[in-house]
């Protein structure tokens, strides 16, 4: 590549019939003149056609965008080479417009703000470089769509995967700090919504009590936001065992004339306890019984006292065999 520019410069040169001794001062001079050249073609005006993307600002302090697309204008303008030139290297093209200055009109359950393009040449004009003159803007008419602000108070729900190891058991329900969220946004969208989630808390072989953060999911829509993106959690763990009881049957209805033989007279009561509360549990504290049935081969058992603080309670053998002797 350089080989073939340097050919083709000699070429030149050779056609021209300069002196290479001279060849530094006719460089010069070429260059010189093309600077003068884009800077004279640069100084005209000329008439083209610029694009940006809208500001809102402005906007009711009760009241919220409704989405977040994106609104650009194409205006036509007159403005020297080099105005042009710049806005065309300009990354951020943005034109802020006033909601103070769109006529508002009530459209359903929301607020539909216009405004006219071409009756709002002066507004537009202002936002442009001094020496860009506005002749014609498209769309002839910008909307935006708004709702009315809300706020609301929504409960946060743990997503969880918890995995305990052996004898080892949640004690309480994880426990959320703070437990509610305030969301805010446009009130259409911000009713819709009863419940948020967290992002799922994954835990393995948990054996102590632990506390932590984790962040909240998103709902999905963009203009809600929220008073907290994360809660604190806890959660607390307790060893359990497995106890068992021998309690004895009580009968009711049998017979006046009949005496009544169990097979077995007692049942075991299974049950998980935890562990620090095992000590506490008493016979006393459980009841069992049947009602008799003569029409019966075999008798339910019924458990029908328990203390509160036991759980996955079992009873063996559910149903028991009886023999009536007479008195």
């Amino acid at each position: 590549m350089l080989s073939k520019l340097t050919f083709l410069i000699n070429q030149f040169v050779s056609i021209l019939k300069i002196d290479k001794k001279q060849l530094p001062v006719f460089s010069f001079l070429l260059v010189l003149s093309t600077i003068f050249w884009i800077l004279t073609v640069l100084s005209k005006e000329y008439t083209t056609t610029v694009r940006y993307n809208v500001k809102f600002e402005d906007i009711p302090e009760d009241k919220l965008i409704m989405d977040d697309r994106k609104v650009n204008v194409h205006l036509q303008v007159i403005a020297p080479g080099f105005t042009i030139l710049a806005h065309r290297f300009n990354l951020k093209k943005e034109l802020p417009l006033s909601v103070s200055s769109f006529i508002p009109k009530r459209k359903g359950q929301h607020w539909n703000y216009f405004l006219l393009s071409e009756q709002s040449l002066s507004q537009l004009q202002e936002e442009l470089p001094s020496n860009m003159q506005l002749l014609h803007v498209q769309p002839n008419r910008i909307d935006i769509l708004l709702d009315e602000k809300a706020e609301r108070l929504i409960p946060v729900k743990l997503k969880s995967d918890l995995n305990f190891k052996d004898l080892f058991r949640l004690k309480d329900e994880v426990k959320l700090e703070p437990s509610v969220i305030s969301i805010s946004g446009p009130k259409a969208v911000v009713e819709v919504f009863d419940e948020l989630n967290t992002k799922l808390l994954t835990i393995q072989n948990i054996e102590s009590n632990i506390q932590g953060e984790v962040e909240i999911e998103p709902l999905n829509h963009t203009e809600i936001n929220y008073s907290a993106t994360k809660v604190n959690f806890e959660i607390k763990v307790e060893q359990f065992t497995e106890g068992v009881m021998q309690i004895p049957i009580t009968v009711n209805n049998v017979p006046k004339q009949y005496d009544i033989k169990l097979f077995p007279d007692a049942i075991d009561v299974n049950f998980l306890i935890s562990l620090d509360k095992f000590e506490l549990v008493k016979p006393s504290m459980f009841g069992v019984s049947l009602d008799f049935d003569l029409n019966k081969k075999r008798q339910t058992v019924d458990l029908i006292k328990k203390p509160d603080f036991i759980e996955n309670v079992r009873v063996h053998p559910s149903k028991v065999e009886y023999i009536l002797i007479k008195k």
